[in-house]
Order: C-alpha cells, then sequence, then structure tokens
C-alpha cells in the first residue's frame, strides 16, 4: 500500500496540539495527544440575540453584528404612517436612540453605526427621494435621490443599499420593479448603469463597495421570487451563479466575495444561503422564518432582527457565527 508521502509528496506534519492556522482538508500528527488529526469545515448556527425594544417590519438595518442599526419601518397595520424610530444593537442589546426625520418604511439602509444612510422608503400617499444621514447621535437630510422609478407616486422603495456614508450605492426598486442604480459621493447621486434584471424587494452584500458588489434575489412582477444573482465591478453588471431558491424581502450581508442572504418570501421563510464568490450553498438555517427585517454584518458573523410579512412583528433578534474551520481526529472504520 503506498503511504501518504508517496500519494502526496510530502510527510505529515508533526505538532504538538493543533497548527496555529488551520485550513481545511490540513492533516497533522498531534504527538500531545498521539493521534492524527485533520481539519474540517463546521456549519455555523443561529443563536437567540437581544430583543429590539419596538418590533417592526419593513425595517432596514445596516453595519456589524455588535454595532448594528434597526432604523425605520412599520409598527402597527400598513394603512397606517410608518415609524421613524432608530434602534442602535451593541451586541447584547438594543437602545433607541437618534430618530429619523421623516418616518419611512422599506427604504435602503447602508454604512455603520456611526455613519449610516437612509435612503427613500415608503409613507403613505406614496414612494420618498428623501435621503437622511447619521453621525451616530442624530440625521440630517442630505441629496435626495436623482431618479423618480418604481413605486407609488413614481419614487423609491423596496430596495438595497451597500457601501458606506460617503460611497455607497441603491438597486432597483417596487413596481413596477426598476433596475435603476444611484451612487452616492457623499454629498450627490449619480445614475449609473441598470442591474439586468429588474426586480423589487432585492438583497445586496450590504459590505460591498462602489466598485465591487453583488446584488441577489428579488421579485418580478408576478410575483415571483427570483434566484438572479448579479456583481458590480464598478460600471457595469453581470449575471453570475444564482441561489439554489427564490427569495425577496430577505436579509443580506456580507461583501462580493462573501455574501448571505437569509430568511424573506412568504410568509417568511427560515432559507440560508451562503455566496463564496463563485456558488451558493445552503447553509445553517434562521430559528424562525422572517422577512421584511433589519440585517447586518458579514457572511460569517450576520444578524436577524425582527421582521415579519405584517405587523405586529415579534421583536426577537437571532445572531449568526461560522462557518469555522476546526480540528476533527480520524477514526478507523
Amino acid at each position: 500500500m503506498a503511504d501518504y508521502k508517496a500519494i502526496k509528496g510530502f510527510t505529515i506534519q508533526t505538532v504538538a496540539g493543533d497548527p496555529s492556522n488551520l485550513t481545511t482538508g490540513q492533516i497533522w500528527y498531534d504527538s500531545a495527544a498521539k493521534k492524527v488529526q485533520g481539519a474540517k469545515l463546521v456549519a455555523g448556527s443561529w443563536a437567540s440575540g437581544g430583543n429590539v425594544n419596538t418590533g417592526r417590519t419593513q425595517v432596514k438595518g445596516c453595519g456589524t453584528q455588535t454595532a448594528a442599526l434597526a432604523t425605520a419601518g412599520q409598527v402597527t397595520s400598513f394603512g397606517t404612517n410608518p415609524t421613524n424610530i432608530n434602534e442602535l444593537y451593541d451586541g447584547t442589546s438594543w437602545t433607541e436612540v437618534g430618530d429619523l426625520n421623516t418616518a419611512r418604511r422599506t427604504g435602503a439602509e447602508f454604512g455603520i453605526s456611526t455613519a449610516a444612510i437612509y435612503a427613500g422608503g415608503y409613507a403613505p400617499p406614496g414612494g420618498q427621494l428623501i435621503v437622511e444621514s447619521y453621525d451616530g447621535s442624530s440625521w440630517t437630510e442630505v441629496g435626495d435621490l436623482t431618479t423618480a422609478s418604481g413605486g407609488e407616486g413614481g419614487t423609491r422603495y423596496h430596495f438595497a443599499g451597500f457601501g458606506t456614508a460617503t460611497a455607497g450605492a441603491v438597486v432597483a426598486g417596487s413596481a413596477p420593479n426598476p433596475g435603476n442604480v444611484e451612487t452616492w459621493d457623499g454629498s450627490s447621486w449619480t445614475e449609473v448603469a441598470d442591474i439586468n434584471t429588474q426586480r423589487g424587494n432585492i438583497a445586496a452584500s450590504t459590505q460591498g463597495t462602489t466598485t465591487a458588489s453583488i446584488v441577489m434575489g428579488g421579485e418580478d412582477t408576478g410575483p415571483t421570487a427570483l434566484t438572479v444573482t448579479e456583481s458590480w465591478d464598478g460600471s457595469s453588471w453581470t449575471e453570475v451563479g444564482d441561489l439554489n431558491t427564490g427569495l425577496f424581502a430577505s436579509g443580506h450581508a456580507g461583501t462580493q466575495a462573501a455574501a448571505s442572504i437569509f430568511g424573506g418570501t412568504n410568509p417568511g421563510v427560515t432559507t440560508h444561503e451562503q455566496w463564496d464568490g463563485t456558488n451558493w450553498s445552503a447553509s445553517a438555517a434562521l430559528n424562525a422564518g422572517k422577512k421584511w427585517l433589519a440585517s447586518a454584518g458579514s457572511a460569517t458573523a450576520a444578524l436577524a432582527a425582527t421582521g415579519s410579512p405584517a405587523p405586529p412583528a415579534p421583536a426577537a433578534t437571532e445572531e449568526f457565527t461560522g462557518p469555522a474551520v476546526t480540528a476533527s481526529t480520524f477514526t478507523s472504520s
């Protein structure tokens, strides 16, 4: 029988314990435990976090898992006015902080907990072009969106954003599901290349940049949940690997190279998929189905807060951790 060196061209490393930087598929001999060990990828999981103070649907979020915002949304029935409530998460609990000046629901939010943008949104009788900037304590109205497209009143809502408070973008919108994209430079908006597939209730890699991001899912006028994913290089959109399951009104996190989408659709699913830069794969499901939720974080440390198909919405927050590479002992069969 051929030995490992003959097959792989090198001998197994001997380490007292585990190597300092594990990589999937790595093999070594643990001289302390006197066992052959290997590194394997362990799926991540969702765990309960602190409840928001005010449960909302059609709420938006941004930031990281331990420093996030949950902004605006709808507290009571959709026939009444939306809210301007803004809450801050510190990794343990939520605190209401500076509220939006103009109450809205389902706009686009991007940035971090101390420097964020909330753009567009819906407030009866129609959509809004209003944009506000957050400095960690209060919101200030800044330059309006330039393109009136989609939504009641011909303005913008049910769409997504990515980037920072000084360099970001908003993508798509509501009926008739435009493909419009605008970028933000900290003072004004510029219309750039449309996405290829027009849709509403879209998700995005919220930690992406104005030269590298992806958008995924969404719904057409059916309404049908879509699997389409498109990648942005700063000048054009290219369709890449589809989601395994069509999703819209979902939570979203991560970057162009490592993104995450979770929840959404009707009446609120637990589905969670992760993007490795080429393909989507199923990941650990949410503990409770939800849509129109506040989301934040990275593909390996995501946040999903409140949200549901209709108000009143549950206050629950979930935190995702993983996946991770861990050591495992080889056993004989």
